[in-house]
């Protein structure tokens, strides 16, 4: 089977593939499909009656007044879309640095020394939280590290305190996760998760294989046996919801599906959300086409083995199947921000940094300029060449935290293939959202 893809008129996005075709228009999302004969019509000299049907679908050849990069920007304002976050709704609480293995490749700096988090700190920080969503129906929280069982009396702290706050300020629910390496679980965790009906997320990157390649206990050895363990008593616990969080390396890629499948059939995992790469020493690690490819191979994997997969190629599908952009990744749908608390009484309000000094707010300045949330918002489309790609309106260029980590406005050049290379996946693709 061939593909390629070409530029129709302009500014519209043609998909070939085996003398078939799917037009995509990159700002609108409005894509059609064109059989073979329909596309021997479309390149014929217009007007023939594949030209009227696709100029009655909004399909011209009239240029557009704009750039478009303008062009998203605009429709953007028309659909009333914006990148401020109103207020944050949801914390990942750092508790600790502290952790009971070393993976080669986490984004945070662990067992440094640095001090944990203390009650006072908590106390502040989940206060702020129930402040800020008072009447609102609900607020996430998520424990996390390094290790957040190390800090298992927070955990329980906070918790406690939560459903007072929670009383307080009138919150109706307060969701709660913890993502966890999954080596240590007690009984009194157990009963403590059970009891608040937690989601539970553990951090695995397939068979002990390769699992043991980046991820081992700081003596040097596995702890895959004590993990699978500890999986089977959530999974036999009533009210929790247990899901695991894979992040492609250099181990698994390449063999994301065969993981799948021992994660779902193995492990009893039956969702699983992929963490996407994130750039390190300035540069992506994978190649993003490969990439893109192997997690639609993995998701019906998932599928065909009654699992559910997520990914970042998720936003394509649900770009392309509601026609609206999907750009703010740093906002939940009702443009509510997931922010993290820190040590010190900080907050990052980019919950995968913890470094960048242009993120870090005390609680004070939150409260004195609620606009600083604004700091974390993407600028659409900064670089010039944004413009030509067919991925404009699902990617829109690089996150703040992708310009923070690659030094530059300018996107990885794998980050571009992968983003492309994923919307070139769902235009075919006829699975639909999950």
């Amino acid at each position: 089977m061939t593909s390629s893809s070409q530029l129709l008129w302009g500014k519209y996005v043609q998909y070939d593939r085996d003398e078939e075709s799917v037009l995509l228009d990159p700002v609108g999302l409005d894509s059609v499909y064109l059989d073979r004969g329909e596309v021997a019509d479309l390149s014929a000299a217009p007007p023939t009656a594949t030209h009227d049907a696709l100029a009655g679908l909004g399909f011209t050849p009239d240029e557009p007044p704009t750039g478009r990069r303008e062009a998203l920007r605009a429709r953007l304002h028309d659909l009333g879309l914006a990148p401020t976050p109103s207020r944050i709704s949801g914390l990942r609480v750092v508790l600790t640095d502290r952790c009971n293995m070393a993976c080669t490749y986490c984004f945070v700096d662990t067992n440094t020394g640095k001090p944990d988090m203390t009650h006072h700190e908590l106390a502040e920080g989940l206060t702020y939280l129930f402040e800020q969503n008072a009447g609102q129906r609900e607020v996430s929280i998520q424990w996390f590290g390094g290790e957040p069982t190390i800090r298992f009396d927070l955990m329980r702290y906070g918790d406690a305190l939560a459903d007072e706050l929670a009383s307080r300020y009138d919150v109706e629910r307060i969701r709660r996760t913890v993502v966890t390496n999954g080596a240590r679980l007690t009984d009194e965790m157990l009963e403590h998760f059970v009891r608040h009906q937690y989601g539970i997320g553990i951090s695995v990157d397939g068979p002990p294989a390769i699992n043991a390649v980046n991820r081992r206990l700081l003596g040097g050895q596995s702890a895959d046996d004590r993990i699978g363990a500890n999986v089977r008593c959530l999974l036999e616990a009533d009210g929790l919801y247990v899901g695991c969080n894979l992040t492609p390396t250099a181990a698994n890629i390449g063999q994301l599906g065969e993981t799948v499948s021992w994660i779902i059939e193995e492990l009893g995992l039956k969702f699983i959300y992929v963490n996407t790469p994130i750039p390190s020493e300035g540069r992506w690690r994978v190649k993003g086409r490969d990439l893109a490819r192997e997690l639609y191979e993995a998701r019906l994997t998932a599928l065909s083995k009654g699992g559910m997969l997520f990914s970042v190629l998720d936003r394509a599908f649900q770009a392309l199947d509601t026609r609206r952009p999907m750009l703010f990744d740093h906002m939940q749908g009702d443009r509510s921000l997931n922010a993290a608390l820190l040590p010190g009484s900080r907050i990052s309000l980019c919950d995968i940094n913890f470094t960048e000094p242009s993120f870090i707010h005390t609680l004070d300045e939150l409260r004195a300029g609620p606009e600083l949330l604004g700091g974390v918002a993407k600028e659409v489309a900064p670089y010039e060449k944004c413009g030509d790609c067919p991925a404009l309106a699902i990617c829109g260029g690089p996150s703040r935290n992708e310009q923070a980590l690659v030094g530059a406005d300018a996107p990885d050049e794998e980050m571009c293939a992968f983003y492309t290379g994923t919307v070139e996946i769902a235009v075919w693709d006829n699975t639909g959202v999950q």
